[in-house]
């Protein structure tokens, strides 16, 4: 198998499993347990809180083991919680606090997959340059590995819809087999061997990591704006708002919900499909700051009691934009990144979002138990906006041209 083939059956596996889990762990709470929308905010709290925690950690593990083996073993845990999952609701036993239990568990997986995973598209991208491919650029093999991620995702937000019908029970299983085979896969792509340096203490090797962020005038802006997407937008938008949304503003279930999710994974799709057929992009961070302003727009458009076919086009219109923030802003921090540190440097930015997202829903959580889904919108649209003019006025985010380092 080539090595960039592996590594996109890996990119698969996790994240259908993740496109599953997106409907079946708030539908299981929402609409199976029927937890209030703060509980709710407290469970997918605990399913981001352990990326906050151990991310950095986990980007110094990515450079000094094997990333391939870091990838299948995380794999291997994730998928023994969805099947333990599976189990419990097969025997009627699950239960809140089981599930906050799994968040944590899954959570943690997460982190360590993570920078593995997105640190290994560099030196995978060299293999095949070396392999016959000299023109594949980095950008190039990113807005790839994109699109298969959406397009995983949204197989397996489409397969949520069938919790509906059968039940989220053998879902789960189904997510613990395609998490198994994404494991499967990185054990396939080239060795990815540590760094030599591996001598230089755990702490100094964060603290570079972190210096590194804090001192680019590039990674800094980029990291701060996943900080405020994770806590508005995928915290209090994706987790709370739009799940409740669904159940109070429009007595749907797992079925509207995983629709909706498809339209936005749908719509990040089509995005990336345009970005790798326009080529490079000369000035990724204006294109960036223009796709956040479509979730701006979104984000408030919320508010209005629209018509369900008007609803599933807004967040259809919302994906394009979050699919191009998506793909563009992995691109700049990976082409900023010092070689040598692009794990860590990608541990620290994927902790901005990962980061913001409990804060997020926690916060949110109580907001939309107080005020309901649609008014609360308008909280996460006026939050991100003011965060976006500052890095606009304050940073050189669009002055920012492409620079591919492959």
């Amino acid at each position: 198998m080539a090595p960039f083939t592996a590594y996109l059956l890996a990119v698969t596996g996790w994240f259908f499993s993740f496109g599953l889990q997106t409907t079946l762990f708030p539908g299981v709470l929402s609409y199976t347990l029927n937890e209030s929308p703060d509980r709710l905010g407290m469970a997918q709290a605990a399913l981001t809180l352990p990326m906050l925690l151990i991310l950095p950690l986990a980007g110094v593990v990515a450079e000094r083991l094997d990333r391939r083996a870091v990838m299948a073993g995380f794999h291997l845990l994730a998928a023994a919680g969805a099947g333990g999952l599976a189990v419990l609701l097969f025997n009627g036993q699950l239960s809140y606090s089981i599930l906050v239990a799994y968040a944590l568990v899954v959570g943690a997986a997460g982190a360590f997959v993570m920078p593995a995973r997105d640190s290994a598209v560099n030196p995978v991208t060299k293999v095949a340059q070396r392999m016959g491919k000299p023109g594949f650029t980095l950008q190039r093999a990113v807005v790839i590995a994109s699109l298969v991620q959406f397009a995983a995702q949204i197989a397996g937000m489409a397969a949520g819809y069938l919790a509906g019908r059968f039940g989220p029970g053998p879902l789960f299983a189904v997510q613990a087999v395609g998490l198994l085979i994404g494991g499967a896969a990185a054990l396939v792509m080239p060795r990815l061997h540590a760094r030599r340096r591996t001598h230089i203490p755990v702490l100094r090797s964060l603290r570079e990591g972190v210096t590194t962020v804090l001192s680019s005038s590039v990674l800094l802006p980029m990291t701060l704006i996943m900080l405020a997407v994770g806590f508005f937008v995928v915290g209090g938008g994706f987790f709370v708002i739009v799940p409740v949304l669904v159940r109070d503003g429009y007595d749907g279930g797992y079925g509207l919900l995983a629709g909706l999710m498809i339209a936005f994974w749908l719509g990040a799709f089509v995005a990336n499909v345009l970005l790798a057929r326009h080529g490079a992009v000369d000035r990724p961070g204006q294109a960036l700051m223009a796709a956040q302003m479509v979730t701006v727009i979104s984000m408030g458009a919320l508010a209005l009691p629209l018509p369900l076919p008007a609803l599933v086009v807004l967040v259809f219109l919302w994906g394009l934009g979050g699919g191009v923030a998506i793909s563009l802003s992995r691109a700049v921090v990976q082409e900023q990144a010092p070689p040598a540190q692009l794990a860590r440097v990608m541990s620290v930015y994927q902790l901005g979002l990962f980061g913001g997202m409990p804060a997020g829903a926690f916060f949110m959580g109580h907001v939309v138990d107080a005020l309901g889904p649609r008014t609360a919108s308008l909280i996460p649209m006026a939050g991100l906006l003011i965060v976006l003019c500052a890095i606009a006025l304050m940073t050189p985010i669009l002055k920012v041209r492409r620079v591919d380092p492959g």
